[in-house]
């Protein structure tokens, strides 16, 4: 009851909202009297999860943003959006993903996988930077998954390397939100932002069809471990965290060095065509920088 009281009148960003954990996790947050802004690539899918939330407490709301992640263009008119339109984000969900079903790389130059997972998130969370601030204290919060522990990285890997299987392209982009994860606690903390990320656990969502495995948790399992990061008050303070679960752990130890981190850090605004004034405060480039 005291995480139902926690979130009403909240606002809530949801990404990847339309299908399985981001799908249940906008049900629960809206039973709760949360107000919420849900992403999806899929204006009808956005319509219909609209239609299956119900009528709400008096003066709740319930909006969409569309993006393709894939496309940073769509990312940057997301950000746009919400900047615009949203006076105040309480949560920040950083939930769409994919499971690659082969190699593609997209039109910005990366591999589809790494952006949609990683990069879209890391753009986006970055533009809504300033909203962030004004909105503390406030939660982030960022899928990971178990994965990143079989797996080791290389933020100078380029996106045209011959050797691709996507299971480790994914495992690759769920390890590198961790550091991210951890740089961004680091930088927003002062700001009384907390950053997390979790492991929801494996769920019987689209992705587990590309697995080889046919067995899974349900997927309001998975969402009831990203719920507890949203609205526990004994997480209130806690930041720069990895969870399994409901379990906080350490990640691999990869995932831990803040060498990577910093390099990761540097790596991915250079990217994007971002670089970071002396204040802090996250500013485009003129000109891209892809080495791809």
């Amino acid at each position: 009851m005291d995480q139902v009281k926690e979130l009403q009148g909240k606002t809530i960003i949801i990404t990847g909202a339309t299908d399985g954990i981001g799908r249940e996790l906008a049900r629960m947050t809206w039973q709760t009297g949360a107000n919420l802004v849900l992403h999806g690539r899929n204006p009808l899918k956005l319509e219909a999860l609209l239609n299956t939330l119900g009528d709400g407490h008096p003066g709740q709301t319930a909006s969409t943003v569309k993006a393709d992640f894939s496309k940073l263009h769509e990312v940057r008119e997301m950000a746009a959006q919400i900047l615009t339109e949203v006076p105040k984000i309480d949560v920040l969900v950083n939930n769409a993903g994919l499971y690659p079903s082969a190699k593609i790389i997209t039109e910005d130059g990366f591999e589809e996988c790494n952006q949609v997972n990683y990069l879209s998130p890391f753009l986006l969370t970055n533009l809504l930077r300033p909203l962030l601030i004004k909105s503390a204290p406030m939660r982030v919060i960022n899928l990971s998954s178990i994965g990143h522990r079989f797996v080791w990285s290389n933020v100078y890997a380029s996106a045209r390397h011959p050797f691709y299987w996507r299971w480790v392209a994914y495992c690759r982009t769920k390890l590198d939100i961790i550091p991210w994860t951890r740089e961004l606690a680091e930088q927003l903390g002062e700001y009384g932002i907390t950053v997390n990320s979790v492991h929801p656990g494996i769920i019987r969502t689209k992705v587990i069809r590309f697995l080889p495995i046919s067995w899974g948790a349900s997927v309001h399992s998975g969402a009831a471990t990203v719920y507890r990061l949203i609205a526990d008050p004994d997480l209130a303070d806690v930041t720069g965290e990895y969870f399994e679960r409901y379990r906080m752990t350490k990640p691999s130890l990869v995932a831990q060095s803040k060498r990577y981190q910093a390099a990761l850090w540097r790596h991915s605004l250079r990217k994007l065509c971002l670089k970071q004034a002396e204040d802090g405060s996250i500013v485009q480039r003129s000109t891209t920088q892809n080495d791809q």
